[in-house]
């Protein structure tokens, strides 16, 4: 018997076989990770990728009216759904890539109007977009909200003037670009105020999807007037609500907030406050609870005329998704005087402890300090305070450690109006996006101090943060990446990066964690050990990370942005690309590539013939 053996190439990584890989929020999933499940991008093949294609953004963006300052590029983490990439534009408009090649399906130019609404000067500073129920969310400058089909671009549901009546406001609301999130057909959306004093009444507000109705409003801040008795008031320990937080009721807290003051017989007008971050809600579907994070008290440096802790700036507030009542709160920095917001990603997990696995809320903010606290009691379940981060005259931000703080310092080295250098500076410890995989949280913190002089806050403005002469400290910077057990807090490992600081989020998928850098590479570490496995060199300083998606063929991607870096000594005036990054798989042989070894299996039955049949000769001989 002849048995011929003829080898048939594997399947490629890019076959229909393999299952969708989907990225449909800013941060990932609905519980914003950070992490997707993929296989085929791992240890043993990252040395391969290379670039598939690039999109290059416009280098004078497409004028908008409306805004004051037109911003280039993206800053926007990409989404994928069903081998699709969309993507929102500083200059607001949305695309949809064909997630293999690149190609535009369809581009949506927004249009803004700001007509009788109490806007600041707008920048075109987008910070991501959302998918739901087969439309791609976007919220618009102009406290408006798009739902725009993924399929065709077009507009499917609209809602305009979000901030226009808001009780209790007499300041103004500018542009964050947070897009809503969803409680079934309940949409949560956060507005966005200044860091100055022309800051409005920040508040969290849901409407009905369907008709466009309000459902209802949470405030950040008291009405303008200010309310002596708002903390007790705004979280009533009644009958009717179980509210409650880790910082004690302040009477007077935020002071006389919107209204005029008089300092040696002149009268100006005092406005401070707060409202939701720039990281997106996220919402426990399970309980009904949404989670929101909250800006830094604003003016950011002077405190001057807002006595008290601020309560609800720099916090995590748990509401009620189906009325928005506030169920817990925990403040990270009572008294802000540094700028140090609770921005970025708000994580939902599990903590497994002796007594078992109870789900959590994970958080970092800019004050340096990781948190793990109970979802459904906001109870601090444990803390992280990275060895590695200098601190200096930003006591009141130490407030998980020391249980103290001063509810009436007005600045940040009173009494003293002489330059200072404060640590962490003005971009915090930690100012990226979390993720969550493999029982760890993965935070990237730095050291990036700023220098800086106080200055007066008695006239209007959105810059009007009362300091000057703002200066990060360069020389000093670097960047230390950990990996921390979800589950207490405790360091497993950590990567340094020398002379840089980091912005951005990390990406956590298929045992590697991703770093795209201000070096202008991804670093690639092994999510079990720190060992950088790879370092993907792209060019251009990196204020992103990449998000990882498959096209419709289930390729999967690496979907990295290049922009201009915050951080001006980097890089500046790039308006950046879109560029994917894939495996080169081996190509499907044609019939050239089996002609070799057919011919040669041919040949060797020809000769195994020729030998039975010489033998049969032989045998009928004798």
């Amino acid at each position: 018997m002849l048995l011929l053996t003829v080898a048939v190439p594997s399947q490629v990584a890019g076959s229909p076989a393999n299952a969708p890989v989907d990225w449909t929020t800013m941060n990932a999933n609905q519980d914003h990770t950070n992490y997707v499940a993929q296989s085929q991008i791992g240890a043993s093949d990252v040395q391969s990728l290379s670039l598939a294609w690039t999109f290059p953004f416009p280098a004078a963006a497409p004028h908008v009216a409306g805004l004051s300052v037109v911003g280039q590029g993206s800053i926007s983490p990409p989404l994928v759904v069903n081998g699709t990439v969309y993507l929102v534009t500083n200059y607001l408009t949305v695309y949809a890539f064909n997630g293999e090649t690149g190609a535009v399906e369809w581009s949506y130019p927004a249009v803004l109007n700001t007509t009788g609404l109490p806007l600041s000067p707008l920048t075109g500073h987008m910070h991501g977009i959302n998918y739901y129920k087969g439309d791609i969310w976007v919220s618009l400058p102009d406290c408006s909200v798009l739902g725009l089909n993924a399929l065709t671009g077009a507009v499917e549901t609209r809602i305009t003037d979000i901030c226009k009546n808001v009780p209790g406001n007499s300041g103004y609301y500018d542009s964050s670009g947070v897009p809503p999130v969803f409680y079934g057909d309940t949409m949560i959306w956060s507005s966005s105020v200044s860091e100055g004093t022309d800051v409005g009444r920040g508040f969290v507000a849901a409407y009905n999807i369907t008709d466009g109705a309000l459902l209802w409003r949470w405030y950040v801040t008291p009405a303008s007037g200010g309310d002596p008795n708002w903390d007790a008031n705004s979280c009533s320990t009644n009958s009717t609500s179980t509210c409650h937080g880790n910082v004690a009721p302040y009477p007077g807290d935020w002071g006389k907030l919107g209204t005029t003051t008089t300092v040696n017989g002149t009268a100006y007008q005092v406005l401070a406050g707060a409202g939701p971050s720039f990281g997106d809600p996220v919402v426990d579907a399970k309980h009904g609870i949404v989670f929101v994070s909250t800006s830094q008290a604003s003016p950011d440096w002077n405190g001057t005329y807002r006595p008290g802790p601020n309560l609800y700036a720099d916090s995590i507030v748990a509401l009620n998704a189906t009325n928005g009542n506030m169920l817990w709160f925990y403040q990270t920095t009572p008294h802000d005087l540094y700028d140090f917001d609770c921005g970025w990603n708000t994580v939902l997990g599990n903590v497994t402890t002796g007594a078992g696995t109870q789900e959590a809320v994970f958080k970092a903010c800019k004050n340096g300090y990781l948190y793990a606290l109970s979802a459904l009691t906001g109870k601090l379940l444990w803390y992280f305070d990275p060895p590695t981060v200098a601190r200096s005259l930003t006591g009141n931000a130490n407030y998980v450690a020391t249980g103290n703080y001063s509810a009436t310092q007005p600045w940040i080295n009173y009494p003293s109006t002489k330059p200072f250098e404060q640590c962490p500076g003005e971009n915090g410890a930690i100012e990226a996006d979390i993720a969550y995989a493999y029982s760890m949280i993965y935070v990237a913190t730095m050291n990036f101090c700023t220098f800086g002089q106080v200055s007066g806050v008695n006239i209007e403005g959105a810059g009007v943060w009362g300091v000057s002469y703002l200066s990060p400290d360069f020389a000093q910077a670097n960047t230390t990446i950990y990996a921390v057990h979800a589950s207490t807090g405790t360091v497993a490992w950590s990567y340094s990066m020398p002379s840089i600081p980091y912005r951005g989020w990390l990406t956590a998928s298929n045992g590697l964690v991703f770093a795209g850098a201000l070096d202008g590479s991804i670093h690639i570490l092994d999510a079990a050990t720190g060992r950088e496995v790879y370092d993907l060199y792209v060019g251009p300083s990196l204020y992103e990370s990449p998000t990882i998606g498959s096209g419709i063929d289930g390729q999967v991607f690496l979907y990295q942005l290049t922009s201009a870096s915050a951080y001006g000594a980097f890089s500046g005036g790039v308006p950046g690309d879109l560029m994917a990054y894939t495996v080169v798989s081996p190509p499907q042989p044609g019939w050239e590539g089996y002609a070799a070894p057919v011919a040669v299996g041919i040949l060797a039955a020809a000769v195994v013939f020729l030998i039975v049949e010489n033998r049969s000769l032989r045998r009928s001989r004798v």
